[in-house]
This record gives C-alpha cells, sequence and structure tokens, in this order.
C-alpha cells in the first residue's frame, strides 16, 4: 500500500490496479483488479482515494481463463473500478455491463460514479 498512499498525497489523478492477489487482506484469491476490499474497501475507503480508478489489462490470461470478459467486467465495476482496461472480448464486456445495469445488478448511479469521476479528472 505504500506506493499508492505516496501517488495519493502527491495528487495523482489516477492509479491502475494490477491482478494481483493479496489473501492476507481479501481472504482469497481475487485479484486486486475484481476485489471490492482491495478497491472499495482500501484504496477508496481507508486511503481517501477520489480519482479515476482503472484496472490492468482484462485481456491477460489470468483473467481472461479464470473469469471471462464478462466476468471480470461486471466484478470490476462492482468491485469499484471506473475503467475496464481491454477487455479480450469488448462486445461481451460492454452486453455484460448493459445488462447488469438493466437487471439493476449494477446500478446506474454506480456508473454514473465513475463517469463523473473521469469528467473531473479530464477537466484538470
Amino acid at each position: 500500500m505504500i506506493p499508492f498512499e505516496a501517488g495519493i498525497k502527491e495528487g495523482t489523478d489516477m492509479v491502475m490496479v494490477a491482478h494481483i492477489s493479496a489473501p492476507n487482506v481479501t481472504g482469497g484469491d481475487t485479484p486486486a483488479s475484481l476485489s471490492k476490499t482491495m478497491i472499495s474497501d482500501k484504496l477508496r475507503g481507508e486511503l481517501g482515494f477520489t480519482g479515476v480508478i482503472v484496472t490492468d489489462a482484462l485481456d491477460m490470461q489470468a483473467i481472461t481463463d479464470k473469469y471471462g470478459d464478462a466476468k471480470a467486467a461486471r466484478e470490476a465495476l462492482l468491485a469499484g473500478a471506473d475503467i475496464l482496461l481491454m477487455p479480450k472480448d469488448y462486445y461481451a464486456a460492454f452486453d455484460e455491463i448493459v445488462n447488469c445495469v438493466n437487471d439493476n445488478i449494477i446500478p446506474e448511479s454506480r456508473i454514473n460514479e465513475s463517469v463523473k469521476r473521469i469528467l473531473m479528472m479530464k477537466k484538470r
């Protein structure tokens, strides 16, 4: 967490979350990029980061083999990521997010939070 703390202290606008797992923190092997504990609880909550969070590339084999494009996209957004970097099958990821919003699995307000953070970063 030390590099994140230092970057936040210096005023970074964006943080990339890697696909590493931290079982001693999360209690499981979920990659940090898909983990609510790591993104929402630790990065946003504990460290107070209010900027844009981007996932590492979602087309990496460790993600596509275990989660697939649709599930990875859904889990990253539910975890608190704002930008989903490079899903292997963009259409599957996009369709999953649209379906999740339509089915109220992901509230539209959650999407709006990310859009607002991205627009605020662009405004700076």
